[in-house]
């Protein structure tokens, strides 16, 4: 492992790695935010600070097979990215938009909330590989 020697660097990778972990489990319960990229930042996080920590995020058995396969460059199901996608498009535009019960007023909220969901939505489709294999070919047919 490629661990950091600097211990105020650790501690913040530690310390960040845990919230995108933790930001990435919420996920599964809340559309609109993603679970997958959430982990494979809290990976990178913590193989840059401690071996423990990734070693239980790789071997996790809801999360360790996403990250494991995108470290592989095997990236995410086309069922995954379909499904992240949607939910953000969903979620930012009840934000966004005038008349839905969850409008956000505040402008600079709404125009982060916009970059964010365009950046996301960027990032899932198009410079995360799809993964191809044998399930997704079904959801293809």
């Amino acid at each position: 492992m490629r661990k950091s020697k600097n211990k105020v660097k650790k501690i913040f990778f530690v310390f960040f790695g845990l919230i995108s972990f933790s930001l990435g489990a919420i996920g599964i319960i809340i559309p609109g935010l993603p679970t997958t990229p959430f982990m494979i930042l809290s990976s990178i996080l913590f193989l840059n600070s401690s071996d423990k920590l990734y070693t239980w995020l790789t071997a996790h058995e809801k999360f360790g097979k996403y990250v494991l396969d995108f470290k592989k460059g095997k990236g995410i199901t086309f069922k995954t990215k379909l499904y992240a996608q949607t939910m953000m498009l969903l979620t930012m535009s009840l934000s966004l938009i005038p008349i839905s019960p969850a409008f956000i007023e505040n402008v600079v909220v709404r125009i982060i909330l916009a970059i964010s969901a365009v950046f996301s939505f960027w990032l899932v489709g198009f410079k995360i590989p799809t993964n191809k294999s044998l399930k997704n070919e079904s959801i293809k047919k």
